[in-house]
């Protein structure tokens, strides 16, 4: 499941291997860089390994999907991921995950009572 919690089974395309640090810098592909991201989130974060908090504008690391745990970081509003932390806040941002065309697909999700949402 990727960090929007998005089912596999309501994703229309296929998940990818992203790398927790891009290899540009300095990540390996090996278990421990890599994390399963739905083409959405992957694509918004690229070779990112910050972002800013929008609240204050400072540079936090974003989330980390196997070293940080989700629920320290992330809560559900309803279809709206609500960033707990300066490193929920920033990875919402760059991964553009409340974007309203993302936000929808949440919602229809939801709607039909998809397995696996949130």
């Amino acid at each position: 499941m990727s960090i929007c919690h998005i089912p596999a089974s309501g994703y229309v395309g296929s998940f990818h291997a992203d790398h927790i640090i891009a290899r540009q810098h300095g990540g390996e592909s090996n278990l421990e860089n890599l994390a399963l991201a739905c083409l959405h989130c992957n694509q918004h974060k690229g070779p990112n390994i910050a972002g800013r908090n929008p609240e204050t504008g400072e540079v936090v690391e974003l989330f980390h999907p196997r070293r940080n745990r989700w629920g320290d970081h992330f809560d559900w509003d309803g279809a709206n991921l609500i960033g707990k932390t300066t490193v929920g806040r920033a990875t919402i941002q760059v991964l553009a995950i409340n974007d309203p065309g993302f936000r929808a697909v949440r919602i229809a999700l939801m709607d039909e009572g998809s397995d696996g949402w949130a």
